[in-house]
């Protein structure tokens, strides 16, 4: 293939990629129409008894629901999450999608824990890590790298 072509087939890629930067960045609003945790610190009363959707880490739990501090942009608010039975320690991650009411308290809809722990995080990576140290391994032990041509080639037997 021509060297031309080739630079035109990258420009082309190039300009398609910035053009799907330009409208993920232009309709944001719409793919996202819930307060995060920066708008909901600086405005919070405006929001009462509309639909929220917010992620945070639980600080507290006790019969009547769990506590939980969501950030962004670097604000941090504390909100009290009711009418959930989700199964979290504290320093776990949590979703909750429910309707914001006065007094920093969320009547929660639904609750997912993304880490029911603090300790759930470091297990996945870590089997990850594993999972990819494993395949490595088997890469390397099935193909080699010849240094003269700078090819991969199949080991042989």
């Amino acid at each position: 293939m021509r060297v031309w072509v080739r630079v035109v087939i990258v420009l082309g890629l190039c300009l398609t990629l910035g053009g799907l930067f330009v409208h993920a960045a232009v309709t944001e609003e719409q793919r996202s129409p819930y307060p995060d945790a920066a708008d909901l610190s600086s405005g919070y009363d405006s929001y009462v008894g509309q639909e929220v959707m917010v992620f945070g880490t639980v600080t507290d739990t006790s019969e009547n629901g769990i506590e939980i501090s969501a950030e962004s942009g670097g604000t941090a608010i504390t909100l009290r999450v009711t009418e959930t039975e989700a199964a979290v320690e504290p320093g776990g991650v949590v979703q909750v999608y429910g309707t914001l009411e006065p007094n920093q308290t969320i009547a929660a809809e639904r609750v997912e824990v993304v880490n029911s722990s603090r300790w759930a995080e470091f297990y996945k990576y870590g089997a990850s890590a594993i999972g990819a140290l494993g395949f490595l391994l088997l890469f390397f032990r099935y193909w080699r790298i010849n240094r003269n041509t700078w090819t991969l080639e199949a080991r042989d037997g």
